[in-house]
C-alpha cells in the first residue's frame, strides 16, 4: 500500500487538473531537502523496492517530452501546439529510466479534450502502449450511470458525453476493450472547465 499526496494548484484563468497514478510509485517523504534555487524542478527517482529519493535539477534540464521551466515541468504531446501544455511540481523516474507524472495541470482544457487526444495523454504521462479509447461510461455526481457507449469516435469530447448524458458536471470513463487494464477517468465541471482526471493500469 502507499498513500499519494493531492496537492491543488490554483492557476489564474480556467484550468483542467491532471491526475496520473501510476502503479506501484512510492511516495516521497517530506523531510528530504528543498531544492538550492527557486527555478529548480524536483525528480523523484524509484529503486527496485520502491524507494524514493528526490533530487532537483536547474531550469533548462530535459527529459524527453518534459521541460523544467521556473520550478515546475512542462510537457506537451503530438499532434497539438504548444499551447496544449501541462505543468507538473515533479517527475518520476522508475528503476529502466522511464518517466512519468503523478499530478499535473491543463490550462483552458475540460470538455473540448477528445477521445482521440486521451492516448497522446497516456503516451506522454509514461504509460505503456496507450491506445485510443473505444468505451465511455458518463456517471452522476453520486456515482449513477447517466449513459454508456460502446462505439467511441476518436473525435468523441466530453462535452458531447456530457451532453447526452445531460449534465454539466460528469464523469467520464474511459476505457478500450483490447486494453481493459487501462482506465481513465475523467471528473469534470464544465462551467468553468475544469477535470480531475485519474489513470490506472
Amino acid at each position: 500500500m502507499f498513500r499519494r499526496r493531492i496537492a491543488r494548484r490554483f492557476m489564474l484563468g480556467m484550468v483542467a487538473a491532471v491526475v496520473l497514478l501510476a502503479p506501484g510509485a512510492a511516495f516521497a517523504q517530506d523531510n528530504q531537502p528543498g531544492p538550492a534555487n527557486p527555478t529548480d524542478c524536483a525528480v523523484e527517482s524509484t529503486d527496485d523496492k520502491g524507494n524514493v529519493t528526490i533530487v532537483y535539477v536547474p531550469e533548462g534540464t530535459t527529459y524527453g517530452l518534459f521541460h523544467c521551466r521556473g520550478g515546475e515541468w512542462h510537457f506537451g504531446w503530438f499532434p497539438f501546439d504548444s499551447r496544449s501544455v501541462a505543468v507538473a511540481d515533479s517527475v518520476i523516474v522508475d528503476p529502466h529510466g522511464t518517466v512519468m507524472v503523478d499530478e499535473a495541470v491543463i490550462d483552458g482544457r475540460a470538455g473540448d479534450i477528445t477521445a482521440g487526444e486521451v492516448k497522446y495523454i497516456l503516451d506522454a504521462a509514461g504509460v505503456p502502449e496507450p491506445a485510443v479509447p473505444d468505451e465511455a461510461v458518463v456517471l452522476s455526481e453520486g456515482g449513477k450511470e447517466l449513459y454508456a457507449t460502446r462505439e467511441l469516435g476518436k473525435l468523441t469530447s466530453i462535452g458531447d458525453l456530457a451532453d447526452k448524458a445531460g449534465t454539466d458536471a460528469p464523469t467520464v470513463v474511459f476505457a478500450n476493450k483490447k486494453k481493459p487494464r487501462i482506465t481513465i477517468t475523467f471528473k469534470c465541471k464544465l462551467i468553468p472547465p475544469y477535470c480531475t482526471i485519474i489513470i490506472r493500469w
